[in-house]
């Protein structure tokens, strides 16, 4: 299946373990993919409930920090631009647009498929750490040794936001951020 083309009711055809979360970037748009075993209130809340992003930056290392009402709270995933085969952010001073898929991981059926959108401040930070993060050398060991130290430092997604660079919720930032 194409990645390009993904469809509620088709298999998702892209190796995810069970209960986890994924994000890579398509042509510069961030997607994220939930994998979960879901039901139909799961399915509804991941659809309608309203959603909040962050952005966490520390040592190098950068975390898209992400929250659905109703279905996740405050969760992390580390992200860099060194695994992203080539990708990158653009900034335009425009908002940016985030895939959400949400896929069965009994059956990998994708359930659920959403656009939402961040500030373009929150785009340009992004874009500017991306930037950042591809001028520095790269060791993937190194790099996952240094997830394991931050999270001794942060053990949770709330720990990351009381120190993140960018909050906002539907597009607009968060006062004080």
């Amino acid at each position: 299946m194409d990645i390009y083309k993904l469809t509620v009711g088709e298999k998702f055809d892209h190796d995810m373990p069970a209960k986890s979360m994924s994000i890579v970037l398509i042509n510069g748009v961030p997607m994220l993919t939930f994998n979960y075993s879901v039901t139909e209130k799961d399915i509804d809340a991941f659809l309608n409930g309203s959603s909040s992003f962050g952005l966490f930056y520390e040592r190098g290392l950068l975390f898209f920090l992400f929250k659905i009402d109703s279905f996740l709270d405050w969760s992390d995933l580390a992200f860099t631009i060194h695994l992203a085969c080539g990708e990158k952010v653009d900034d335009n001073l425009g908002y940016l647009p985030f895939n959400l898929v949400l896929v069965e991981s009994t059956t990998r059926i994708i359930k659920g498929l959403r656009m939402v959108t961040v500030s373009p401040a929150f785009r340009s930070m992004l874009s500017l750490i991306t930037q950042q993060q591809a001028k520095e050398r790269f060791d993937t060991v190194g790099y996952y040794k240094q997830i394991g130290a931050l999270y001794e430092a942060y053990p949770s997604a709330s720990s990351m936001l009381r120190k993140a660079l960018i909050i906002e919720q539907g597009g607009v930032t968060l006062p004080g951020k």
